[in-house]
């Protein structure tokens, strides 16, 4: 997983696929799938929270630009602030935890593949088929 500024990049085995098909291949291991899913619930409750509170620092600002403001714009200013603040982190940790199941998936996968003696696939022949092959 490569998280740009805007994006995220997923890639399994040096392939870059959608995010659904990188969630689909963290179910194979339980513990980091439902890390996934707690770092996604703690991002997303995160953005509403932020909407709340851009939404509550926009009308106290906008509250408090008229000639006769009252004094109650300045607690929507800072409760707004202090809201978006703590949206922030929220994210943070929920991006936190998505690295988490990331790390967890790859070193499960890496004990799981290493313990691994038997292995089937599809392979080309040389008369330009294809075969089913299996490694023991």
């Amino acid at each position: 997983m490569d998280r740009g500024f805007f994006t995220t990049d997923y890639t399994i085995d040096g392939q870059e696929v959608d995010s659904d098909a990188f969630e689909r291949e963290l179910t194979n291991v339980p513990e980091a799938i439902s890390k996934w899913n707690t770092g996604n619930t703690m991002r997303y409750i995160s953005w509403g929270a932020a909407f709340g509170g851009g939404f509550l620092l926009g009308y106290g600002i906008a509250e408090g630009s008229g000639y006769q403001a009252p004094e109650s714009y300045k607690m929507k200013v800072l409760a707004g602030g202090v809201i978006i603040v703590a949206a922030l982190i929220v994210e943070h940790i929920g991006n936190c935890k998505k690295d988490d199941a990331v790390d967890i998936y790859n070193q499960k996968i890496g004990t799981i593949t290493s313990n691994n003696s038997f292995s089937m696939g599809i392979i080309p022949t040389e008369q330009g088929g294809i075969a089913l092959a299996f490694n023991f």
